[in-house]
């Protein structure tokens, strides 16, 4: 059986064995016992520990923590009961309204968010309401940093009491992060000065309000209703802001009394993706109607700088730029378009100016969208990302020295389609690869081969844009070869880094047919072990075998039965021998049996050991092609 006990106001010390009664607690309140039964209905004070005969009774030291606002274990207040709480005697009144920067946190932006608190009178108490919301601005803090947020607030805008006994409750709006707007109860946990909290009558003498150390720690969320957050306040909060618009901007203009608050609304940058097609675009048009300088296109004069053939080229990419950053552009006018025939029921907090393409804008999208599928081949972006990386380098060069030629808006274009036509080249079917892109290679032994086609290098650079293209091949060269090593260009514009020391060589195989035939009184050879082989041309140029690039591997050898020989047999079928039509080049696989096997044979007889070399004029009549005589380039 429990045993009561008495009062001690103004007695001794009070042990954690001591009970209250209901009469003592509404002594202890100054209210009824009628209305203490009320606070522990709704959830404000604890539920009685037991029962002595027909007197409920409470342990001492729940009644006077709850009291303070607190949980006996760890300070956190006790979730109240949603569907039992007061409903104030009025409306909650809404005392702040601001955006709030919480100072603390680590982005490269101070994060803000939006705080709300309303007070007022609730059946003889008083209620504080704190809601804090995930503004755009906030970057997920009130989750992450939920503790940060609070103290933040807390030393802002609450005493201490205030801050302890206040209802936490943070809101996500409409589309962020999910479709429904969100509302969470979030109790804390308050740490006390010490950290165990000595003994009772140390935290009930000194006032547990005295002892919080001003922390707020290990926060507990619970969904709340939409409709019991409106019970606590007692009336309908603004919390329909439509998707996108829930900003500092907004928030400011609406406390303001600016209702609706007018936001000019695009999110997905249609505006400024329809400035760069429109700069990359008028590029292109002064290019492709041989204008050398025109008013409005300050970089002109560096398009054109070196040739007619460097300008077509050029027009080329820009139109291929243009075309990827097309669907994007599209999604988004169509969502802007559907979104803005669509009432929602926000309109009345925000109202959103959905950006729309002008006439002309819209016939440029039009236009670029019905590019030809052909015009977007592999080989084209290849070409067209590696024009749009040179040119972005020319200009940001421009732009450091302060040049007439510097054009901000072309170079903000450029970068923007960068991405874009990696993707897209990512994304092509690689059986229809005209130009795949070089493929970085190691050479440890010079041979005659090696020291024909070093002879033919101009040694300079690396030139302007050609950074990712130096580290891809310096990844093939070990740490103790890159002193000394120097920079050049093959008569192909293929990069070549070489160690004259070391005899370190690296460069870029090409995996795409050349551009002319190679004439039968070229030459091919290879050096053993290096696993590239090369054309010497009469000319005195030497060009890097192509291998195939619809096969996964590209190392060849000679001399034996397997893989590598295969693959050279491979290289040689296409790179070597014609075919019938040169946009769909035949495979080994695809060849004759009797072209196959003779093919095979060439790779596959003779020693692994000993130098390959063979003349095309050889190799083809071997292959049974039946080649037509071309001459030499």
């Amino acid at each position: 059986m429990f045993a009561c006990a008495e009062s001690q106001e103004g007695g001794g010390d009070l042990s954690l064995d001591e009970f209250y009664t209901s009469p003592q607690i509404a002594k202890r309140l100054g209210v009824s016992r009628q209305r203490v039964d009320q606070l522990v209905d709704n959830g404000q004070l604890p539920q009685p520990l037991g029962r002595s005969g027909n007197t409920r009774l409470w342990r001492a030291a729940d009644i006077e923590l709850a009291l303070a606002g607190n949980d006996p274990a760890d300070g956190r207040l006790a979730t109240p009961n949603w569907e039992k709480i007061p409903v104030p005697d009025a409306p909650l009144r809404l005392d702040v309204d601001e955006v709030l920067t919480v100072p603390g946190v680590w982005f490269a932006e101070a994060p803000r968010v939006h705080v709300r608190i309303w007070r007022g009178p609730v059946a003889g108490t008083r209620r504080t309401v704190v809601l804090y919301g995930a503004i755009a601005e906030s970057h997920g803090i009130i989750v992450n940093s939920a503790e940060t947020v609070a103290r933040s607030i807390a030393a802002q805008y609450l005493s201490v009491g205030e801050a302890r006994t206040a209802w936490w409750f943070d809101f996500w709006p409409r589309g962020f992060p999910r479709p429904d707007l969100s509302i969470d109860y979030v109790s804390f946990a308050f740490p006390r000065a010490g950290g165990s909290g000595g003994l009772l009558d140390t935290l009930l003498r000194r006032g547990s309000r005295d002892a919080w150390t001003g922390e707020f720690e290990q926060p507990v969320w619970q969904k709340v209703e939409r409709t019991d957050f409106t019970r606590v306040l007692g009336s309908e909060p603004d919390l329909d802001y439509p998707p996108g618009t829930y900003t500092a901007a907004v928030v400011t203009a609406l406390a303001a009394g600016q209702r609706p608050a007018v936001v000019d609304f695009d999110p997905r940058q249609l505006r400024t993706q329809l400035l760069h097609m429109t700069s990359l675009h008028s590029y292109r048009q002064a290019l492709l109607g041989g204008a050398e300088d025109r008013p409005g296109l300050p970089a002109l004069p560096l398009l054109v700088a070196e040739g007619h053939a460097d300008a077509a080229r050029t027009a080329e990419a820009l139109g291929i730029a243009v075309r990827v950053l097309v669907p994007d552009a599209l999604g988004a006018a169509e969502d802007y378009q559907r979104l803005s025939a669509t009432q929602d029921p926000g309109s009345t907090l925000a109202e959103r100016q959905f950006h729309q393409p002008s006439q002309a804008e819209g016939a440029l999208l039009a236009r670029y969208a019905d590019m030809p599928d052909d015009q977007l081949s592999a080989g084209a972006v290849y070409r067209a990302l590696t024009t749009v990386r040179t040119l972005a380098s020319a200009l940001s060069d421009q732009a450091e020295t302060n040049s007439e030629h510097t054009d901000p808006a072309l170079l903000q274009a450029l970068a923007a389609a960068e991405p874009e036509l990696v993707s897209v080249r990512h994304l092509l079917d690689p059986s229809l690869i005209d130009d795949p892109g070089p493929s970085p290679h190691a050479v440890s032994t010079l041979g005659d081969a090696e020291h024909a086609y070093l002879a033919t290098i101009s040694w300079w650079g690396p030139a302007a844009g050609d950074a990712h293209r130096k580290a891809a091949l310096l990844g093939h060269v070990w740490e103790k070869d890159r002193e000394d090593l120097r920079t050049g260009y093959d008569p192909y514009g293929r990069m070549v880094l070489h160690n004259p020391t070391t005899g370190a060589l690296a460069l870029e195989r090409p995996r795409a047919l050349p551009s002319t035939p190679y004439p039968d009184n070229a030459e091919i050879l290879a050096t053993p072990g290096n696993m590239t082989a090369f054309v010497l041309l009469p000319d005195g140029r030497c060009d890097i075998l192509p291998t195939d690039p619809r096969y996964t591997f590209d190392d060849i050898t000679w001399g034996y039965g397997g893989t590598g020989p295969d693959v050279f047999a491979q290289a040689l079928a296409f790179a070597v021998l014609p075919h019938p039509d040169p946009e769909r080049p035949q495979t080994l696989y695809d060849r004759p049996e009797h072209t196959r096997t003779a093919l095979l044979k060439i790779t596959e007889d003779g020693s692994q050991h000993d130098t390959f070399r063979i003349s095309v004029a050889t190799l083809r009549e071997a292959a049974g092609s039946g080649a037509p005589e071309v001459s030499a380039r």
